[in-house]
């Protein structure tokens, strides 16, 4: 892997919002700690993934029913974490996906709103630090553009 100068986990400057980001995700998404969820996300959650429910119960479920059981669960490493105002942002890496996590954190520093981007690896062994080189063959394929 690309050294990653920008690596949230070796990062001595997060702000207060982003270490309760990567502690929701380490300890809550990719861990077992699923009592964080009542002190790290508001009660009136707004979930905006398709097909997961609303509100702490909402996620308590997803963990549960997909997450707990996700093959490589545990195996993630954030790869950027940014903040502006009340959202925070986080790029991760999981074993065959890409996620970007929007979250907008209330007053009381608690999850109070989730979107999120999923992508498939573009290949095996992709390293989102390395410079990229110019292969437009995976978006002729993604858009149904033919050459």
């Amino acid at each position: 892997m690309t050294a990653n100068p920008y690596d949230p986990l070796k990062r001595t400057d997060l702000s207060r919002r982003e270490q309760i980001l990567l502690r929701f995700t380490a300890e809550v998404l990719h861990g077992t700690n699923t009592g964080l969820i009542d002190t790290l996300v508001a009660p009136d959650y707004l979930q905006h993934t398709h097909g997961v429910g609303q509100g702490r119960e909402g996620i308590r479920k997803y963990i549960a029913e997909i997450a707990s059981r996700r093959p490589g669960r545990e195996q993630w490493r954030p790869v950027l974490l940014f903040e502006d105002g009340d959202f925070v942002i986080l790029f991760k890496q999981l074993p065959a996906f890409l996620i970007v996590d929007i979250v907008r954190f209330n007053a009381q520093d608690q999850l109070a709103e989730h979107w999120d981007v999923v992508q498939s690896l573009p290949a095996a062994d992709y390293d989102p630090m390395a410079p990229s080189k110019e292969d437009l063959q995976r978006f002729f394929a993604l858009f149904g553009i033919a050459r």
